[in-house]
């Protein structure tokens, strides 16, 4: 069912009717995100629903991600991609992860399936645990966001040089950025708010002076797709695989074969190299 709060119109009732703005990036904008990971996008797609306010979102990459990082979706997740209109998108693509198996060694070292359970328990969420390419969900996030009335898309290629708060009331945070695909040129842009969505190394947290609170975890972890070959009984499953050296987390990436992420935890492989090293 569709409501037309301001009478209907004609076309995609996805694609909002465009502001009549200047198509010269704002230099003077009410909030700048730096950052177009998954916590820069959602926010930009959040706000980009609002009429009023006027939003730029940079990164200092060349443009948008093309090969995923972390893909695993969670139910929560998919909730909140269903309050943005790409839940249904998500489920299409992505592979349903609706069992876990564990293989551990037994007594005498043989390693064997010792559980087969429900991935997602009853009643938890009306959506499933996926897997799906984190560049995809970007692209549905940029979507979102190119539909808004704003038209938002990102700034690309732009690295934070500086980031200082000034005596201006109205706009008190100002930053400079290098364009990386321009020689020798910079771009400043004052905002009203500015966040910092760039990550573990965060320019903008630096600049700020800030410092990353909390403890960072010392692991260790290889991870590869691959096209398998096997007769494994298990691969289209999400696999728990331990051994005595290692562990190991097999999860499908398609809805058909048997390609799959291999994620394999190297701590005890480290460690007993450590051991080697200090005798």
């Amino acid at each position: 069912m569709q409501y037309h709060q301001d009478g209907f119109r004609t076309g995609n009732p996805r694609v909002a009717k465009a502001l009549d703005s200047s198509a010269k990036p704002a230099t003077h904008v009410d909030v700048l995100i730096v950052g177009c990971g998954p916590a820069g996008l959602t926010l930009a797609a959040q706000l980009s629903a609002f009429k009023d306010i006027t939003i730029r979102i940079v990164d200092q990459k060349s443009g948008p991600l093309e090969v995923g990082q972390a893909d695993g979706i969670a139910c929560r997740s998919m909730e909140m991609f269903e309050a943005f209109g790409f839940a249904r998108r998500v489920e299409e693509e992505a592979y349903w992860v609706n069992e876990t198996s564990f293989w551990r060694p037994n007594d005498v070292g043989v390693i064997g399936r010792t559980e087969r359970i429900q991935d997602v328990e009853d009643g938890l969420s009306e959506f499933p645990h996926t897997i799906l390419s984190q560049a995809r969900i970007h692209d549905f996030y940029l979507d979102v966001m190119k539909n808004s009335a704003h038209r938002l898309e990102p700034d690309y290629n732009r690295r934070l040089v500086t980031l200082e708060k000034t005596a201006e009331a109205d706009y008190p945070v100002t930053a400079e950025f290098e364009c990386l695909d321009e020689p020798n040129k910079r771009e400043t842009i004052h905002a009203r708010y500015v966040v910092g969505c760039d990550g573990a190394r965060s320019e903008v947290r630096r600049s700020l002076g800030l410092k990353l609170q909390g403890d960072s975890a010392r692991q260790l972890w290889g991870v590869m797709d691959v096209l398998a070959v096997t007769n494994f009984p298990d691969i289209r499953l999400k696999c728990a695989i331990q051994s005595a050296a290692m562990a190991a987390f097999l999860s499908s990436r398609a809805k058909v074969g048997s390609w799959c992420a291999c994620i394999l935890s190297l701590m005890n492989w480290l460690r007993m190299k450590e051991r080697q090293i200090a005798m």
